[in-house]
């Protein structure tokens, strides 16, 4: 009786890592009883690393903010906003488009940090807000038409292959290895942890809580400006309908993999966990012809159901 209960103390501190970790080794298993040619050649798997890597690169950005006990609707459309920038202006300023697009998404992060930490303005409420302005920016820039890119420097950005691999994926691991050394080695990766741990004790152990969090939106804006960039290479193009249907599965990424919406629990190591399930979910699904909206709401009942197994009920009971 007395073995049993550290095994089960063992069971409570690994859950989020032993449930994406199952869950990814079963869906792979049900993916190839379901349809034996799911990842059966490379070609298969070049393609979902396509589809994956640009999705990697925005939820890294996500999971930040998510860490730190906050919410960001505004990715998808700031990703749609830097790639129609990337797209308009590459023929004039070629290569310079870049930083111009990013400084944009900057912004973007920066205000929605500004408007939570200085004025108090939920979250949910100040990102919703933002990502109406730059779906709005976004269809002002594009005139409503989609803009095409045929410079092969341009989409070697993205599909250079490198040791078979295209060139998107090492820019998305780049990115993910990148963030975990912010979070786990930098002081404002553990800052992120403290505010998203516990708001007060970050406050009293002299943390600064508005720029952590000001700092945090900006550099989820960053990332979600690069998704854009890169996937507008990758597809030649941006348009309008980049990131539409991104925003459940992006959150769904973050959760499957282990990071609690509650804030100060997982991380960004967890994340390529969480968008490995849901893009290769989404790939078998659709190899299997299955609805565009039915596998959205196979996401949002993921994303649910994650949610309930991973979230850290020590802090729901302390803010009850």
């Amino acid at each position: 009786m007395r073995e049993s209960i550290p095994s089960r103390e063992w069971l409570q501190r690994n859950l989020n890592t032993i449930i994406p970790v199952s869950g990814l080794i079963l869906l792979l298993i049900g993916l190839r009883i379901a349809n034996p040619y799911f990842l059966a050649s490379w070609d298969s798997v070049i393609t979902l690393v396509y589809g994956m890597s640009f999705f990697l690169v925005a939820a890294c950005g996500l999971t930040l903010v998510i860490l730190m006990g906050s919410f960001d609707f505004s990715v998808p459309s700031v990703l749609k906003l830097s790639a129609m920038i990337f797209a308009v202006l590459y023929p004039s300023l070629g290569f310079l488009s870049i930083p111009a697009a990013l400084a944009v998404s900057l912004v973007f992060g920066f205000v929605n940090g500004l408007l939570l930490a200085r004025f108090n303005i939920p979250s949910f409420m100040a990102t919703l807000a933002t990502s109406m302005i730059a779906e709005g920016a976004a269809q002002v820039i594009s005139g409503g038409y989609t803009r095409m890119i045929t410079d092969p420097a341009f989409r070697a950005l993205s599909t250079t292959m490198i040791a078979g691999l295209p060139s998107i994926f090492y820019w998305a691991i780049a990115i993910w290895l990148i963030s975990i050394f912010l979070t786990f080695v930098t002081p404002f990766g553990r800052a992120i942890y403290a505010v998203g741990g516990n708001l007060v004790g970050a406050r009293l152990a002299g943390i600064n809580v508005k720029m952590v969090r000001i700092l945090t939106f900006m550099v989820c804006s960053l990332f979600a400006g690069l998704s854009g960039i890169l996937y507008a290479s990758q597809i030649q193009a941006g348009h309008m309908q980049v990131g539409v249907l991104d925003m459940i599965p992006l959150f769904a990424s973050v959760v499957v993999g282990g990071t609690a919406l509650t804030g100060g629990v997982g991380g960004v190591h967890r994340t390529l966990l969480g968008v490995l399930i849901i893009r290769w979910l989404d790939s078998g699904l659709s190899m299997l012809a299955i609805d565009l909206n039915v596998r959205m709401i196979v996401f949002g009942v993921i994303a649910i159901v994650m949610a309930i197994l991973t979230i850290d009920r020590r802090r729901i009971k302390i803010m009850k």
